[in-house]
């Protein structure tokens, strides 16, 4: 009885009016110009001038249903599921910001946040693309509430369509900015999910194809962490026939994306096996610069995630030996001992030395020697 009634008082107050807002789907919805002088800021601008006598204001960037969610908040100081949605959720914040309404943004946070959804990670993804479309700013509360929900994820189990080109750059650009360990994700990982989702954006027969063309992560991993590097992947005979079809918008799609992928840190048998045949999607000059950093290490594959770096030794004292791989090197010393690599860096490569001391059963120092110059690590 009570929820009734508060349905009905809600409903009476809009009967008072003398204004009407439309929004761009032209649906009229009536408001009192007093209260919506005294509670906005933008509307007092709008409606409190001498020379205003307009009985309608429209506003082409949003729907009545958002509208209606503002004017819910300036007469009664909240707002309800009945007006807010999850659906509505990135343009009623992008409103609320438009109108200056601060709290009424706070609380489109606080609703989704306590809002139980299914999948919440696709629809935050989904919400993410939709608030980078309305708001020329991505510095917000909300927008940071969203990436935090996706990055919580890996990246592979966001479907394509909730990401759109803005939203997927925006987590990309945060992963470089910050060097995150996001999703523990590997390069490669981030170059297949970029390829497929631009695939996806084309048509359903482009993204077969392409996965056709992509080797698993799993496969990938293998190379980069045993020591017999063999390619036992097939890629479809015309690949570069077919390829030629999709490639311009591929390029189009892609190119602003793949920048941010640090196509150094992927295997060379993925770069000359699949990236070199899809040709265009890399510059031939960034493939060249490749090709040569790869040859510094003289047939020394040395992979470099975001998360740990796997150096393949060359070389180690008579207290050190490798363990199953050149990855993995072991100690038959309690006291001390030393392991050497090499690493390109730009035009030459750099040898780094490790020496290693062990000072007492809970400390252990490493001394590593780079170009004559001493860093220490405990």
């Amino acid at each position: 009885m009570q929820s009734n009634f508060v349905d009905a008082q809600e409903k009476s107050i809009f009967l008072f009016s003398d204004i009407k807002i439309k929004g761009n789907d032209g649906e009229e919805l009536s408001a009192h110009r007093s209260i919506l002088v005294a509670r906005s800021g933008l509307f007092n601008i709008l409606l409190s001038g001498k020379n205003v006598t307009t009985q309608d204001l429209i506003f082409p960037e949003f729907s009545s249903n958002t509208l209606l969610v503002i004017l819910e908040y300036l007469y009664t100081g909240k707002v309800t599921e009945k007006s807010l949605t999850i659906e509505t959720v990135a343009e009623a914040y992008h409103c609320a910001d438009f109108f200056l309404i601060e709290q009424l943004k706070l609380q489109i946070i606080e609703f989704f946040k306590n809002r139980d959804v299914d999948n919440k990670v696709n629809v935050s993804a989904k919400i993410l693309s939709q608030i980078l479309e309305y708001m020329e700013s991505s510095d917000n509360e909300l927008t940071n509430l969203l990436y935090d929900s996706v990055s919580s994820v890996p990246l592979e189990t966001i479907e394509y369509c909730n990401l759109n080109g803005k939203a997927l750059e925006y987590i990309l650009s945060k992963i470089k900015k910050e060097e995150t360990n996001m999703l523990s994700t590997l390069e490669y990982n981030l170059f297949h999910y970029i390829i497929l989702w631009a695939a996806n954006e084309i048509s359903e027969e482009t993204l077969s194809f392409y996965r056709s063309c992509l080797p698993s992560s799993e496969i990938v991993n293998n190379l980069n962490t045993t020591y017999l590097q063999k390619w036992n992947f097939n890629i479809p005979f015309n690949i570069q026939e077919i390829h030629s079809r999709y490639k311009p918008t591929m390029i189009t799609k892609t190119s602003s994306l793949l920048d941010y992928v640090n196509l150094d840190r992927i295997h060379p048998l993925v770069i000359s096996n699949i990236i070199e045949p899809l040709s265009g999607l890399i510059s031939p000059n960034k493939l060249s610069d490749i090709r040569k950093k790869y040859a510094l290490l003289a047939g020394k594959y040395i992979y470099i995630s975001r998360e740990v770096p796997s150096l393949q030794w060359s070389t180690c004292g008579y207290n050190m030996c490798l363990y199953r791989s050149p990855f993995i090197v072991t100690s038959n010393s309690l006291s001390q001992g030393w392991i050497r690599t090499a690493v390109p860096k730009k035009k030459v490569l750099n040898e780094l030395q490790f020496n290693i001391f062990n000072s007492c059963p809970s400390r252990v120092i490493f001394v590593c020697i780079i170009g004559g110059k001493k860093i220490s690590f405990i």
